[in-house]
């Protein structure tokens, strides 16, 4: 489970690597075993049922004919995993603006940049409503607002199993750029928020 810092400092969230990672890791798994058991069947109704074979043909697969597969695939997705979770950032906010934080380098927003911070929906990604011209390297979206998501807050589907920070989030920017957060939850669907729209 990560700690947060949280001083007068600033606050800092680690990257939520390891309990984002253990989700995927489930699911890998779970798939990995629907996997095996949708070989057996596809083996039964082809080689038993289509093909008339006895059912001994069943167990002649053996253990290595019937997970080969599943573990090369879960293999590979095992690595993606590694470095899908290894990009997620640390948070850091303080009185320069807020932060993403990788081992090899840091990416802040200044405060000036900034014209809203805002939740999605879910309360599982934290956004930027940045004002032209405040982050040049990238591509600005035609047609409205430019969003950027600055940290994932944990597991997006089931709220129980994310870590409670939005509110360490709030007061730190409330404390260095009061009047900059919108409790407005920002609908990524949409492109929009939720009621009110959004200004640039």
């Amino acid at each position: 489970m990560t700690t947060p810092f949280n001083t007068t400092e600033g606050l800092w969230l680690p990257a939520e690597r390891s309990r984002r990672g253990g989700f995927y890791l489930g699911l890998i798994l779970a798939a990995m075993l629907c996997l095996v058991l949708l070989e057996g069947l596809i083996l039964f109704v082809v080689a038993v049922l289509i093909m008339g074979e006895d059912m001994g043909l069943m167990g002649d697969v053996g253990v290595a004919g019937y997970v080969g597969l599943p573990v090369m695939g879960g293999v590979v997705s095992l690595l993606l995993l590694i470095a899908i979770t290894s990009r997620y950032p640390a948070l850091r906010i303080d009185p320069m603006g807020m932060s993403k934080v990788w081992r090899g380098g840091t990416e802040t927003v200044r405060w000036a940049g900034i014209d809203q911070v805002r939740f999605n929906s879910r309360q599982s990604l934290l956004l930027l409503v940045v004002k032209e011209g405040a982050l040049p390297e990238k591509p600005i979206a035609v047609g409205g607002p430019r969003i950027v998501i600055l940290y994932s807050l944990g597991n997006s589907l089931w709220r129980r199993r994310r870590p409670h920070h939005s509110a360490l989030i709030v007061d730190a920017v409330e404390r260095f750029a009061p009047g900059k957060y919108t409790a407005e939850p920002w609908n990524l669907g949409k492109g929009g928020a939720k009621g009110t729209g959004a200004s640039a």
